[in-house]
């Protein structure tokens, strides 16, 4: 915990391969035959008294105490018997009307899914822990992986540096988690040396300004609660706002793409 090479490390990781896709890194071993760790998850191990907040945050609702514990549905056993199956369910999916989030989150993660992620951060990684606390860090780790992609798809951003930045500023305003604020802000660096351009910044105080009013109960939701949900008329109930400025950033991003193709 807060050793600076690693965050350094990490650090000069998300300014070069951040929304590159690169989530899968933990399956690489280093020469020690070790896992090497997604960099998002080095900060977020690194910087641990900045997840205080979110600590506190969780603790003050019944869902909130469910996932810090691993309670309920966020119970290891419901999560791979119940949750991952219908997650990667894609004929399931795809057969919701276009409007629901299941449908929207089919569209996000179709050419991924996410058992692979899950079982390598999960089921490798969780044997290796033997503290409470490790218990605790993976109950939660486990509820924000499963939530990460309908993040996506409710606020609008894609999973390319920019959007995942913005997503970062989500978890960070809405779960109270400030890692998220640190990874943001050199995610969104990240992005503007992709652009070339100051732009993203003003995505980025834009995502800030959006997140002030938002109801984050929503955050502490399993995502079979919501999966057949009309997905524009869960955001009206929970205050969600579609991005304005980001959207004019990548449709200029994909207009440019386009040009040079």
């Amino acid at each position: 915990m807060l050793n600076p090479i690693k965050i350094a490390k990490a650090i000069k990781c998300i300014l070069t391969d951040y929304g590159e896709s690169l989530d899968l890194r933990p399956d690489e071993k280093d020469e020690n035959g070790e896992l090497r760790i997604n960099y998002q998850l080095v900060l977020y191990r690194e910087l641990a008294p900045l997840a205080l907040p979110f600590i506190r945050n969780l603790r003050k609702s019944r869902k909130g105490r469910d996932i810090l514990w691993g309670r309920e549905a966020n119970n290891v056993d419901y999560v791979e018997n119940e949750v991952l199956p219908k997650l990667m369910d894609f004929e399931y999916l795809k057969s919701l009307p276009k409007n629901t989030i299941g449908y929207a989150y089919y569209e996000t993660v179709k050419d991924v899914g996410i058992e692979k992620l899950y079982n390598q951060r999960f089921k490798e990684e969780e044997i290796q822990d033997e503290l409470a606390v490790h218990d605790v860090r993976n109950n939660v780790s486990r509820h924000l992986l499963l939530t990460h992609d309908f993040h996506h798809v409710l606020f609008g951003y894609n999973t390319k540096a920019l959007g995942e930045a913005m997503i970062q500023i989500v978890m960070s305003k809405i779960l109270k988690q400030k890692t998220g604020s640190v990874i943001a802000f050199f995610g969104t660096i990240k992005a503007c040396k992709d652009a070339n351009s100051l732009k993203p910044f003003k995505a980025f105080f834009e995502c800030r300004k959006n997140c002030k009013d938002v109801d984050d109960s929503f955050g502490f939701m399993s995502p079979l609660e919501y999966l057949e949900q009309d997905i524009e008329l869960f955001r009206k109930q929970f205050l969600i706002k579609k991005p304005e400025i980001y959207n004019e950033i990548i449709q200029q991003e994909n207009a440019m793409e386009f040009s040079h193709s």
